[in-house]
């Protein structure tokens, strides 16, 4: 019995290390391909090969998937102002700025679609969150906030319904708690239109932001978050409000104890601005907030 355990476990190793070699295989065939600028259909042939062949192999969607979102980007010509590298363009009568050339993925033609092959993946390999993030930053990178958004609630049911054994790049496994890793993604995404301030993104941020706050009641970065879209809109009753409920969550929270000290500072409150300061330096000393802490402190006095 020990003998055949023991064949049994040499066989198993010699099929992963033939599976790991034959999709380095496949990976270094692409390549060469790529740099001999071989034809699209051959390119495809051998992904739809690796993917045929390899079935339990991530890496064969995820090459795959990025490969033609790279190829589907092109030119694109608008007449809004240019974002962080764009191209602007300027009316050669007038001088003024008249639009913007941008490079967006989801423009050029190719023969498959890089998000319906991660949804794809999503589907075979679940427990991999870094393949439902890429597919929800392909969607970001388009422009489909709705098919974003619709990604990120279906990562968040998978985690929610399998908190333990989630992996991450390569398959490594995620050693933060779920409850942890997941709400701090979601903050990211929504982080990214927060940045964009136009209403339109600022509502996109909200949206992330309160999701978060209905799936993940326990983290208070999507409390914050929310808080941090009402102070934008200039509506202190309600940034206090989100700010209380992310302080009760993490008591300890520094910056949420420093954004209540400026909120109360904003409304006039000098006694309670001083105490949350204060607080907030208290709670963590070696915080990104604790110098504006001690400058805001200096001019409470004055």
């Amino acid at each position: 019995m020990r003998h055949r355990n023991k064949t049994l476990l040499i066989t198993g190793l010699l099929l992963l290390s033939l599976a790991r070699s034959q999709a380095e295989d496949y990976a270094a065939r692409l390549k060469e391909l790529q740099s001999q600028k071989a034809p699209d259909a051959q390119i495809d042939s051998l992904l739809d090969e690796w993917r045929a062949k390899q079935p339990n192999d991530p890496d064969a969607w995820i090459t795959s998937a990025n490969y033609y979102f790279n190829q589907s980007v092109g030119t694109m010509i608008s007449t809004k102002k240019p974002e962080k590298g764009d191209y602007g363009l300027t009316n050669k009568k007038t001088g003024k700025q008249s639009g913007s050339i941008s490079f967006k993925p989801g423009v050029g033609q190719t023969s498959r679609q890089a998000s319906d092959l991660l949804t794809e993946a999503t589907g075979k390999f679940p427990d991999r969150l870094d393949i439902w993030c890429g597919l929800t930053w392909m969607y970001q990178e388009r422009g489909d906030f709705d098919n974003e958004l619709a990604t990120l609630k279906k990562m968040v049911a998978f985690a929610r319904e399998h908190p333990t054994g989630l992996k991450w790049l390569k398959g490594e496994p995620i050693t933060d708690p779920a409850d942890k890793f997941v709400p701090e993604k979601l903050h990211s995404y929504g982080m990214y239109y927060e940045k964009k301030d136009t209403r339109e993104d600022d509502q996109r941020f909200l949206k992330i932001a309160l999701f978060a706050t209905e799936q993940y009641p326990n983290h208070p970065f999507a409390y914050n978050d929310v808080a941090l879209y009402y102070s934008n809109t200039g509506d202190r009753k309600k940034t206090r409000e989100w700010l209380e409920k992310a302080h009760q969550v993490d008591p300890k929270d520094g910056l949420i104890i420093f954004n209540l000290g400026r909120i109360s500072a904003e409304a006039g409150d000098k006694t309670a601005a001083r105490k949350w300061y204060e607080e907030s330096i208290t709670a963590d000393p070696e915080g990104e907030h604790v110098e504006a802490a001690k400058e805001a402190l200096k001019k409470l006095k004055k």
